[in-house]
Order: structure tokens, then sequence, then C-alpha cells
């Protein structure tokens, strides 16, 4: 047992050298993470389909992807893509890692897109006041 011990302590020793350090979560580019780089894909969000930026800063995005930074709460910007959704003729979904999901019809295309966000809460700092960060995700139909 304490071989054991001994293997994966120098294990979890060797990861940490390599890696620099301890790693934090910063979200890294292509993961719709908060990272300003630029991710896989290019052009920009689909204006058909709003992202929550009352208030809010879009920090990335490209046609598939995006990531808003907002002041509000992750509950309070929910609320308001449910309501601007709606006020499109979405249709809501529950999904498993997909806190929300809407599918929407295409007036170009006809076909069904789905958009679906993630979220993450964020403890506010002097130098960003952010309380929450939405990771929005489009798939075309």
């Amino acid at each position: 047992m304490k071989k054991l011990s001994a293997v994966a302590l120098s294990a979890a020793t060797l990861a940490l050298a390599l890696n620099g350090g301890a790693s934090l979560a910063s979200g890294g580019s292509g993961s719709g993470g908060g990272s300003t780089s630029t991710s896989t894909s290019t052009g920009a969000w689909p204006a058909a389909y709003p992202l929550p930026t009352s208030p809010g800063t879009v920090t990335a995005q490209s046609s598939t992807r995006a990531t808003v930074r907002s002041t509000d709460t992750v509950a309070t910007v929910m609320d308001k893509l449910d309501a601007l959704y709606a006020a499109k003729g979405c249709s809501a979904h529950v999904a498993v890692n997909k806190p929300a999901q809407y599918f929407c019809v295409n007036p170009a295309t006809h076909k069904t897109d789905e958009i679906y966000f993630t979220f993450a809460a964020l403890d506010p700092k002097p130098t960003d006041a952010s309380r929450s960060q939405t990771n929005a995700f489009y798939v075309k139909g």
C-alpha cells in the first residue's frame, strides 16, 4: 500500500512539474471559456440570436461560440435569456449539461437551429465586477 501511495505522489509531483504548477480555470481557447484568444471557428456570433449583453460584455466570439461576462447573477442572466428567446418564438428545453437550451426555426432556411448556454458564477474583483460568465453555442440546423 505504501508503494502505491509513493507512485501516486510521484505522478502528481511530475504532473505539477510539467504543468508549471497548479492549474486554475481560466477558460481556454476553443472551449467557450472566458479567454479572449481566437477560437477555432471564425466570424461573428449570428445576429439573429441575442446574447445577454444588457449588462454584459462579449469577451470572445466566433460564428458558433461566444462568451459574455456580466455583472448580473447567473439566475438573472438565465431569466433574461428565457425572455429574449421566448420573444423570438423559440422553444426552451431542459437537457443535461445544457442549463439553457433553445430551438429556433431559422426563417431563411426553415430549419431548426439549436442555441444553448452554459454558465459560471464569478467572484467580483476590483478590476472586474463580473458576477457571471455565459458561454453560448450555436448549432446550425
